[in-house]
């Protein structure tokens, strides 16, 4: 069982973030429902995609700028 907390990538030719010389780069964002209640990886799966299509939406962003990233790949990157 998995916590509802979705992690994404949002990869550099989406233009969202830059380095310190003003190049484009990767930057990291997660949906975070607060919820205690655990989810079944198959449930899982189906909503970090799904959410991964609204996400690229809200940010005005092609989908295939976001990448599905593991819990602790955000963590550590933070």
């Amino acid at each position: 069982m998995l916590e509802q907390r979705f992690c994404y990538r949002i990869l550099a030719a989406a233009g969202m973030a830059h380095d310190e010389n003003r190049n484009d780069a990767s930057c990291f964002t997660q949906i975070d429902f607060g919820e205690d209640s655990k989810i079944s990886r198959e449930k899982y799966d189906r909503l970090h995609e799904k959410f991964r299509h609204v996400l690229a939406a809200q940010l005005r962003i092609d989908a295939k700028h976001l990448e599905c990233i593991s819990q602790k790949e955000y963590d550590d990157n933070q």
